[in-house]
């Protein structure tokens, strides 16, 4: 479910796994604070493209490119800005439906498919309060883990961060996972996505 936080409010999670001052503005001059300015988007964006959580999949159709491919496939399409990731390509979009071969080069699509593509991908969310609860719990565990020795200066931090981020991350894909169905992974379908 949606979270209510700003990003300062993750930034001070991170900083209390470690047992850290908070940073009372995002605009105060602190070394902390710039280390969270360099650092925090580039973590939400990987810990984001990781696993397709819920509150970050849409779905979109896409037009064909006016530029073809000069070999091999007929089609090109231009992923969105805001695609992190995405995800398999199947016949008119179905969950269980037939993959579609492709390949990725880019920022492009290239297939055989016609249009309109119809794409799930993983979409950048800025905007901290449309995060899952327990994605904000996943992201203020990798700041933490990613800056526990250089804040602290102590290696047993540093581990003690890592586990606790590895425990939030497979609590919060698990019940992430619970909310969606599930589909049968065929194993010859990713052969033919790679094709």
């Amino acid at each position: 479910m949606p979270s209510s936080v700003a990003e300062i409010d993750i930034w001070n999670m991170a900083l209390d796994m470690l047992h850290e001052a908070p940073v009372s503005s995002p605009s105060e001059d602190t070394s902390v604070r710039l280390w969270f300015c360099r650092n925090f988007g580039q973590t939400r964006d990987s810990e984001m493209r990781k696993f397709a959580w819920n509150f970050a999949l849409v779905r979109v159709q896409l037009a064909a490119s006016v530029e073809v491919p000069a070999w091999r496939w007929r089609y090109k399409y231009e992923l969105p800005g805001d695609c992190l990731r995405m995800m398999a390509l199947r016949q008119d979009g179905a969950l269980n439906g037939t993959l579609i071969p492709y390949e990725l080069e880019g920022e492009a699509i290239l297939t055989d498919a016609i249009a309109p593509l119809k794409l799930r991908y993983i979409k950048r969310v800025t905007t901290t309060g449309l995060w899952d609860t327990l994605f904000v719990d996943v992201v203020a565990a990798k700041l933490a883990a990613k800056m526990a020795h250089w804040l602290t200066g102590k290696s047993s931090y540093a581990q003690i961060a890592e586990q606790t981020y590895q425990h939030t991350l497979r609590e919060a894909r698990r019940i992430d996972a619970l909310e969606q169905f599930q589909e049968d992974l065929d194993q010859n379908n990713v052969i033919l996505v790679r094709g």
